[in-house]
């Protein structure tokens, strides 16, 4: 008797976001020899034959060669980029580009509170600037249009920032993402898990290594607009103002210099030749890894800044990271206890 065997795998290798194979992520039984294997989870079985939650499958230490990102680190991790007390600056840490909620188990003030990895926050019952609904690219108003009592921000879903806000099921809600093979640069985002980092309509150019010890020529490239009024829900700052919204709203915030709060979604571009700004990164306008500027085309990495075609647009990122860091109120430095702010005089040089 002779059996054939069809080969339904494309030629050559298939790229995609996870790599090894499929037991590094799956079991069928949620079983092995009656019993759990150490390496699993010990909550399970869990959703879509996965050894681990998301938490369980993100924790570890960085290391630059393990291509799992780890989002929080059980015995610390050594935060960078960073400047040192004299404002020297260090890029020998092993944190990644959204930092890590390490330290928002000591601290409320220094990371989101994420359900699975802190408890709920002591002191903020709803996300700060949350505007009574979410202007989520779905259409989502998780709550009907006010954020549950009791309820924390998740990984994903509904009331999280990965996936889809429509499904309240957070392994539904990245379905797709982890085998994701659109590349690098996410130009046309998918209303779905394939946008950038599973961030739903959201744009960006992926650092290959999740921003490991990152310099000028290697670093995520963040999708800004240069309109602080605008409407564009692709730009990063979008992803965040969907629970902060009153922070971004132009009603709130006005739409020009004297600003209300902070601008996101501004080019430093729109300023005059001689302007402080204009000397960003201390004249050298080179990309600062530790102060981020968006661009308007995320197609490439930028490694330097022109201030021309919409290339060093402030965004949320600009100043602050989404997982955790060792500073206040999720700072990329120590803005509260620095004499000049820290990193803040890149853009605002002349305050230095």
């Amino acid at each position: 008797m002779f059996f054939v065997v069809f080969n339904l795998l494309p030629a050559g290798p298939v790229p995609a976001a996870v790599s090894g194979p499929c037991s590094d992520c799956h079991t069928m039984h949620y079983s092995q020899d009656g019993g759990v294997l150490a390496a699993w989870g010990s909550d399970g079985p869990y959703s879509a034959l996965l050894t681990n939650d998301c938490l369980g499958c993100h924790s570890g230490t960085n290391d630059g060669i393990d291509p799992t990102p780890y989002v929080h680190d059980p015995n610390g991790p050594t935060y960078g980029p960073d400047l040192d007390d004299e404002g020297i600056y260090s890029n020998t840490g092993n944190t990644l580009a959204g930092g890590n909620f390490y330290w928002v188990l000591t601290d409320d003030a220094l990371g989101h509170n994420v359900d699975g990895v802190s408890g709920s926050d002591a002191t903020l019952l709803t996300p700060p600037g949350f505007d009574g609904g979410r202007a989520a690219g779905d259409g989502t108003t998780p709550g009907g249009g006010n954020w549950p009592s009791g309820q924390q921000i998740t990984c994903a879903g509904t009331y999280g920032c990965h996936g889809s806000h429509d499904e309240t099921n957070q392994t539904k809600a990245i379905r797709g993402g982890h085998h994701s093979s659109l590349g690098t640069a996410i130009t046309s985002p998918a209303n779905d898990a394939t946008a950038y980092r599973m961030l739903v309509g959201i744009a960006g150019y992926k650092d290959g290594d999740w921003e490991y010890q990152p310099d000028a020529n290697n670093h995520n490239q963040y999708k800004g607009v240069d309109n602080p009024e605008s409407s564009d829900t692709t730009t990063i700052s979008y992803s965040c103002a969907e629970c902060h919204g009153i922070f971004h709203d132009e009603v709130t915030n006005g739409s020009t210099s004297p600003w209300l709060r902070h601008p996101t979604n501004y080019d430093m571009g729109n300023t005059a030749t001689g302007s402080e700004y204009r000397s960003y990164g201390g004249g050298t306008n080179i990309y600062q890894v530790i102060a981020p500027v968006g661009s308007a085309v995320v197609g490439s990495v930028l490694s330097s800044i022109s201030f021309s075609n919409d290339d060093a647009i402030v965004t949320c990122l600009s100043c602050h990271r989404a997982h955790g860091t060792p500073y206040y109120k999720i700072m990329r430095w120590d803005y509260a206890n620095s004499p000049t702010g820290g990193a803040c005089s890149l853009c605002h040089t002349s305050k230095d």
